[in-house]
């Protein structure tokens, strides 16, 4: 009941961002809200996407500026760094003319040094805000079955508290990293991201290897599943093997992976650390961007070294079942470079 009674006579909760991460997320966030009798309210900057979340119960705003005026806690999930930039302008403009103090939640993965500056601009208005840096780890499913793995940085331990509340609507777990700098929550997610793209040129490499020598796939597919049993693994290789790799639908594209990759490669340049294999990670992905297929998911890194190992590569999924010496073997749909 104390819950209930903070909510209704505190808390006005908004939501900027809705594509398929920023949705998910806002959507268990609103079904959570609307078991209360309560309401989000959300704003995109394509206004055609509020409209599905509009039928689940929130209301949207008509601006950025009534959104603002009218929430006390923000979230924000955005693609990139300039689209971040761009919303936070606008914040910070109409942050600085409300009576009422905000929390501002910023979602995405962008670079250390943005969320300072960012964190530096909020917490130096009088209005006393705060500003949390909270990346999330997953992908679209996950974030549609609530199971995203949360980041906590920035703010006090008090605001932190009251903001789980919200969190686990939409988490499987939260990592507090008990720290007011929100530069280090950036680098935790550029160093987790770095663990998922790196085992993914990890498996295609191997995953190419394995066709070269004539060892089937399908059965490299059995010795991941029993050795390496982590579910990124899983989704990964399921994907090159069965030529899924240019879907576009709940993946991560090309576009958004060199994006991450460059920020990893930034930041061990600062920090004179080497990553070599982001380094090869990025130049499979550029690759793929320079022939036009920046919209495909990252998986298709993997076509480039098919492509340099002189195997056709994976454009679509996997047509037929073929029986071969006893082992069952996926035929792909391939394109010839």
């Amino acid at each position: 009941m104390n819950n209930l009674l903070h909510l209704k006579h505190q808390d006005r909760i908004g939501w900027i961002g809705l594509g398929e991460m920023g949705y998910n997320m806002a959507n268990n966030l609103q079904r959570y809200l609307a078991s209360l009798h309560l309401k989000l309210t959300v704003w995109n900057r394509t206004p055609a996407k509020s409209q599905r979340i509009h039928r689940h119960g929130a209301h949207v705003a008509k601006s950025l500026e009534e959104l603002v005026a009218t929430s006390n806690i923000i979230f924000t999930s955005l693609s990139n760094d300039a689209a971040v930039e761009e919303i936070y302008a606008q914040l910070i403009d109409y942050a600085e003319q409300v009576e009422h103090s905000i929390i501002f939640v910023e979602t995405s993965t962008i670079y250390p040094a943005l969320a300072t500056q960012l964190s530096q601009k909020i917490l130096s208005l009088p209005q006393k805000h705060s500003y949390l840096q909270c990346p999330v780890f997953g992908r679209p499913p996950v974030a549609k079955a609530a199971k995203l793995i949360w980041v906590t940085s920035g703010g006090d331990e008090k605001v932190i508290k009251k903001m789980c509340l919200y969190f686990t609507t939409m988490s499987k777990s939260i990592i507090h990293l008990k720290t007011p700098d929100v530069a280090k929550a950036c680098s935790f997610k550029l160093v987790g991201n770095f663990f998922v793209v790196g085992s993914m040129e990890v498996l295609a490499e191997g995953l190419t290897l394995a066709e070269k020598s004539g060892v089937h796939q399908e059965d490299v597919l059995k010795f991941i599943e029993a050795f390496f049993p982590a579910p990124s693994w899983l989704e990964y290789s399921r994907k090159m093997v069965d030529g899924h790799v240019s879907g576009k639908d709940s993946g991560f594209s090309v576009d958004l992976g060199l994006k991450d990759v460059g920020h990893m490669r930034q930041l061990a340049k600062e920090k004179d650390a080497l990553l070599p294999t982001a380094d090869l990670a990025y130049t499979h992905l550029k690759s793929v961007q320079d022939k036009g297929l920046g919209d495909q998911d990252w998986t298709s890194l993997i076509n480039p070294l098919r492509t340099a190992s002189k195997l056709p590569s994976m454009t679509g999924a996997a047509k037929v079942v073929e029986h071969d010496e006893g082992h069952t073997v996926a035929t792909n749909s391939v394109r010839e470079e």
